[in-house]
């Protein structure tokens, strides 16, 4: 190994070659010639080192007389070749990390596209259900208005079925006391054409009775008709609103 006195006495050059091989600094390339070969040589030393290639250059035992020594150049050969396959393996596992870059490439391109259709679904999913939310809302409020219809419905068929009901009562009630009255009439002809003696006065007096008897019964039919018209009426009116409430519980 080199004394501290042969150091000093190298070349500032050289001695900025050595520390930076000591260090693990990059040297700058500059071309080899026969004038600055040690130089090179050191340079490639050191840049060895930094790729953990085992080469020791040392100028004072590895050159005689200007030449390298034989197992100086093995070792530089051997270094060389290392580096040569250790630049194979590199640029092998740069193509394969190439390859497989593009791959990764492809294979994003398509997640992309993936993710830009699962985006529109989601999208257009939010809008169909903004959709359903407002249709819903829409129903709910019609369902609302619907139900208030069918309870006025409801309490509207309830009064005029009591109407008819009562109507109908009234009607009966009427066409019996109707019945009731047109009995005793007839009743007081009978009696009339049995115990009295014929006569113009008597007949004319049935002639009146019997007139009065018709107007009355003439009279009772207009009552009746009017009536059962207006319970016909009722009737339709109900039919109608069971209709509506029908339709309206469908709707519901």
């Amino acid at each position: 190994m080199a004394t501290v006195e042969e150091f000093e006495s190298l070349d500032e050059e050289v001695k900025e070659l050595i520390l930076n091989y000591r260090f693990k600094r990059a040297t700058t390339y500059e071309p080899c010639t026969l004038k600055n070969f040690k130089e090179c040589l050191i340079g490639l030393s050191e840049e060895f080192g930094l790729l953990n290639i085992n080469y020791i250059f040392n100028p004072h035992l590895d050159i005689t007389e200007g030449t390298l020594d034989s197992k100086a150049l093995v070792n530089l050969i051997n270094s060389v070749w290392t580096l040569l396959h250790t630049y194979k393996n590199v640029s092998q596992k740069v193509e394969n990390l190439e390859e497989q870059n593009h791959i990764l490439e492809h294979n994003n391109k398509q997640l992309n596209g993936l993710v830009g259709r699962l985006k529109e679904k989601i999208n257009s999913e939010k809008n169909e259900s903004k959709a359903c939310v407002a249709s819903a809302q829409r129903i709910s409020d019609h369902s609302d208005e619907m139900l208030h219809k069918l309870t006025d419905a409801r309490a509207k068929l309830l009064q005029v079925t009591k109407q008819k009901d009562a109507n109908e009562r009234k009607l009966n009630n009427e066409i019996t006391r109707l019945k009731l009255q047109n009995e005793k009439l007839t009743d007081r002809l009978q009696n009339k054409d049995l115990h009295s003696h014929p006569s113009r006065t008597s007949q004319a007096v049935c002639k009146t009775l019997k007139s009065e008897q018709e107007d009355y019964i003439k009279h009772l039919k207009r009552i009746i008709s009017k009536l059962e018209n207006n319970n016909q009426m009722l009737v339709s009116e109900v039919l109608k609103l069971k209709e509506e409430l029908i339709v309206s519980g469908d709707d519901h």
